[in-house]
């Protein structure tokens, strides 16, 4: 890294045609590729206030002192961007970039410079300066003074979507192998505009997309969906958990819930008005009616056969509720008991048939203290008669407990 060639070594340097000089870099292009390290194409040379388009491959000289080619003046043009490009100082300096490979956790960070490479005659961008103090050779920093915080460009997803010209979007393949709570915490950080981009590519996969907003704080969650149609709203609804859908619809104006909730997915839309009933920070608010209930008379086999045969399974299974033909709970089995299980034997024989419970107006406190006293990852939430309504999972209670100081700590630990 220490034979890299900096922008901010380069841009305001003078150029030479012919031995003459006729200018100061002004910009540098860069080529996006897929899964490489990007190629400098050229440079923006201010030529009496004028811009020209000098291409890399027309160089005879590239230092920190200056540029220059053996090319006349005259065969060169003004600058067309094309397909994959952008400029550096324009549009990636100063802009965010996701660090997918951050310790603890993938961030934002800012170019503050880009280091490149050259090899085999081509010059390709290798490296970004993230530092937070960026000491820049505008200050007259020496190289040896400079403390770069560098990130390999191949560890880096690029935020250009303010580029419209540049054609690159970016793609949810890229930011595919993320957590959804890693990508929560990015649109926390983004822009708008930025946090825009990533919501357009996650839109490519509805249900990955619902995951993410499920995990992102309120306020984000209005942001996400502010520019969004009611049928687009109500469809996001529709694979967010039963509970998480609730919780969004009630974020949203008095006078946009009922198109919203029209537009859900009548399937969808049943549970949604059956938990509106409950306090959002209940066991009843906090519940999801998306759960799997078996008869406890069935054998593990049948059991491992249904769930297999089940179009989708509810997004965190922890636990197999059991109840009789009138749906009062029976018990409760866990899936990691059913795995080590003989196959042919019944559900209740590997059930806790007296499972701790709550009811729907249970609060939170005495949810969260139930369920660390047993080491629950699902807690059945009955009524009145012992009839099950839903389950409230660790995933729900867990984000509530965490204070402030505790994620302010978390993300210090992750610069």
């Amino acid at each position: 890294m220490d034979q890299l060639l900096w922008f901010t070594e380069v841009v305001r340097n003078p150029v030479f045609v012919q031995g003459s000089e006729i200018g100061k870099v002004e910009d540098a292009v860069l080529r996006l590729e897929e899964a490489r390290y990007p190629v400098l194409t050229g440079f923006l040379v201010s030529v009496n206030d004028t811009s020209i388009f000098i291409s890399s491959d027309k160089l005879v000289r590239l230092t920190e002192e200056s540029v220059a080619t053996d090319q006349a003046l005259s065969e060169f043009s003004a600058f067309e961007r094309r397909p994959q490009e952008i400029l550096i100082e324009r549009d990636l300096l100063n802009h965010h970039l996701i660090w997918t490979k951050s310790k603890l956790r993938p961030r934002l960070v800012t170019a503050k410079d880009v280091g490149f490479n050259c090899e085999q005659t081509i010059w390709r961008a290798v490296s970004i300066d993230a530092a937070t103090a960026h000491r820049s050779r505008w200050l007259k920093a020496k190289r040896s003074a400079r403390e770069h915080s560098l990130v390999d460009w191949l560890d880096l997803v690029p935020l250009v979507g303010h580029v419209p010209s540049a054609r690159k979007r970016l793609e949810l393949r890229s930011i595919r192998k993320l957590h959804p709570a890693q990508l929560a915490d990015l649109l926390e950080e983004a822009s708008e505009v930025e946090g825009q981009e990533i919501l357009g590519a996650l839109q490519a996969d509805p249900e990955f997309e619902a995951d993410v907003v499920e995990e992102l704080a309120p306020a984000r969650q209005r942001d996400a969906i502010r520019h969004r149609t009611d049928t687009e709203v109500g469809e996001l609804l529709s694979e967010m958990e039963p509970d998480d859908a609730v919780d969004l619809l009630l974020s949203l104006d008095q006078d946009r819930r009922e198109g919203v909730l029209a537009a859900v997915p009548v399937d969808a839309r049943e549970p949604i008005i059956r938990l509106l009933n409950y306090h959002p920070e209940s066991a009843g608010g906090l519940m999801t009616t998306d759960v799997i209930t078996l008869d406890p008379n069935m054998t593990v086999a049948d059991a491992c056969e249904v769930l297999r045969n089940r179009d989708a399974l509810p997004h965190n299974l922890w636990s197999i509720f059991l109840t009789d033909g009138s749906g009062h709970l029976y018990g409760q089995i866990a899936i990691s008991a059913m795995i080590s299980a003989d196959q042919q034997d019944t559900l209740a024989k590997h059930a806790e048939t007296e499972p701790p419970v709550v009811q729907p107006g249970s609060d939170l406190s005495e949810v969260a203290v139930l369920m660390a006293d047993y080491n629950l990852a699902a807690l059945a939430v009955v009524d009145d008669d012992g009839l099950l309504l839903g389950s409230v999972t660790v995933d729900d209670v867990l984000p509530r407990t965490i204070t402030p100081s505790w994620r302010r700590r978390q993300e210090a630990l992750s610069e």
